[in-house]
């Protein structure tokens, strides 16, 4: 079984756009069940921050259709622990379990490192508190964790040590110490996030074809390694990201969800 939980908290219309695409490739290109995808945003609606009452009700910049998740919580930290428990109920050990966060991350500048900001009123969930929901997780087979918000970096070692899944990729768009940055070309997306899922999906969020892949045959699945790099050297990156990848075993990255 797939399972997946997206998430983000004080959300901007970017962050909820790159939500959506995340959403449309696990359910159309990767059969993830749209039961077992949670979605957790702001408020709980298709609203974000400082939102004018008919952006809202906008369509998706990518093809300008409706929009295809349903947001089932708010970007809350307790609402994220809720659906990690929940995912925690269902896991089995051949199981898969992808997680994303976007939205907005702080940094104190001490040696607890980074954390998620969350719903209401920039709330914090520290790196410990994350850390900890995950390694409460039952073993598993994989666990996946794209996280597109600022100093992501600092959360990479810490998730590969709490984890008890057999094998764990972290994918993270920037070092712990910078910020993560929108789209030059387009305001309308994060930059790593774009990219590295435009890559997984083998498509960009128009629907046009994307080879994310340097072997012979352009059929071979797209390994977390390959999305990476693709991210990392496509023309419409944002230079002042600074994406990492970690893995355990390292040979994790070399596989494809």
């Amino acid at each position: 079984m797939r399972h997946a939980i997206l998430f983000s908290g004080m959300s901007f219309r970017r962050h909820l756009h790159g939500l959506e695409f995340c959403y449309r490739t696990l359910v159309e290109r990767f059969a993830f069940r749209p039961e077992n995808v949670q979605v957790l945003s702001y408020d709980g609606s298709l609203r974000a921050f400082g939102d004018l009452e008919t952006e809202s009700n906008q369509p998706w910049p990518g093809d300008n259709t409706a929009f295809r998740m349903a947001v089932t919580a708010e970007g809350s930290g307790e609402a994220l622990r809720q659906a990690l428990a929940r995912v925690a109920a269902k896991l089995a050990p051949d199981d898969v379990l992808f997680i994303h966060t976007s939205g907005h991350g702080g940094h104190r500048g001490t040696a607890s490192g980074p954390d998620l900001i969350t719903f209401p009123h920039c709330q914090r969930m520290k790196r410990a508190e994350f850390c900890a929901e995950i390694a409460a997780l039952p073993p598993h087979r994989s666990l996946v964790v794209l996280m597109s918000q600022c100093y992501s970096g600092g959360f990479n070692q810490a998730i590969l040590d709490a984890s008890p899944a057999e094998s764990t990729v972290v994918i993270t768009a920037s070092a712990e110490t910078r910020p993560s940055f929108m789209s030059f070309e387009d305001r309308n997306w994060d930059s790593f996030q774009r990219n590295y899922v435009a890559a997984l999906a083998g498509r960009d969020v128009d629907g046009s074809s994307i080879v994310a892949t340097r072997r012979e045959s352009g059929a071979s699945p797209v390994t977390f390694r390959d999305a990476f790099e693709y991210a990392l050297s496509c023309p419409n990156r944002n230079p002042y990201d600074s994406p990492q990848l970690a893995a355990s075993p390292n040979s994790a990255a070399d596989r494809a969800l």
